[in-house]
């Protein structure tokens, strides 16, 4: 609007009139748009509304149809939930029964494991037992042997040394052979000197 007042202000005309005027000039555009298009507009915003009326109507009906589909499945899934719920349990309670039997299956077994082992362990040891008794019985016995067999060898030494002793040379008699050697060889030397 300003810039229709400016533009149709004259110099020395007054602005309070351009007003009125441009006021008029857009009345009456609206009234020529209005006789033009008024009934398409009406007619437009009628189909508008039905349209949304309709719309709101469908999406009530869809809303409804929805609440019930959704409360049908909210009861067929509380039958489902509520039979799972007793299967969870009764599996729940079927595994802890399981369990209770395999530990006590479990302590049985560690139990029998357990005497087994003792015994194992026992027989063994009294078979390091008599082992070792024998070992020590065939030790005295092989001692016993030593003992004799040394005593055994000594006496023979004994012997041994007495029958040398008597059997051997005295020093003057070794000496008598020493000097008969000497003169035989010594004239055997001299014939051969000679000879």
């Amino acid at each position: 609007m300003e810039a229709k007042q400016k533009v149709s202000a004259k110099p020395g005309a007054a602005p309070v009139a351009v007003s009125a005027e441009a006021d008029r000039g857009d009345q009456k555009m609206e009234q020529i748009r209005e006789l033009m298009f008024g009934g398409v507009a009406r007619d437009f915003d009628r189909r508008l509304k039905e349209m949304a009326d309709g719309l709101k109507e469908e999406i009530a009906a869809n809303c409804e149809d929805c609440m019930k589909r959704i409360a049908a499945l909210e009861t067929r899934l509380d039958a489902q939930i509520e039979r799972i719920q007793v299967q969870l349990r009764q599996e729940a309670a079927a595994r802890a029964t399981a369990l209770d039997d395999l530990d006590t299956r479990i302590g049985q077994a560690q139990r029998t494991q357990r005497g087994e082992l003792s015994s194992i362990l026992q027989r063994h040891e009294d078979e390091a037992a008599a082992g070792e008794a024998r070992a020590r019985e065939a030790i005295s016995a092989l001692e016993a042997q030593a003992r004799q067999s040394i005593q055994a060898l000594r006496d023979a030494l004994n012997v041994s040394r007495v029958q040398i002793n008597d059997e051997k040379l005295a020093r003057e008699d070794l000496a008598d052979l020493m000097a008969e050697l000497s003169l035989r060889l010594r004239g055997k030397q001299d014939l051969a000197d000679n000879g």
